[in-house]
């Protein structure tokens, strides 16, 4: 897996694209059937560029509430004294 999410989330859309456009080339010549395939794939791209775009927001919004707590536990700290 590639360590930086930003490059692997536009490669992922990317990825999403491209099989949507040679879906559509493939569709126009040989049909629904035959070219199906190619969809699944385009579509399975865009889920998982969805889900790891909703991993990192989830992650940057714990990581925040996180640093958030311990803000204010110093603060509550300081002012006891």
């Amino acid at each position: 897996m590639i360590k930086n999410s930003k490059l692997s989330r536009t490669i992922q859309l990317a990825l999403a694209f491209g099989f949507f456009a040679v879906w559509v080339l493939e569709f126009r010549r040989a049909g629904l059937f035959e070219s199906y395939w190619l969809l699944l794939l385009s579509i399975s791209c865009l889920l998982v560029f969805q889900l790891n775009r909703l991993k990192a927001a989830n992650e940057a919004k714990t990581k925040e509430e996180g640093t958030l707590k311990i803000h204010q536990t110093k603060a509550r700290k300081a002012a006891k004294k």
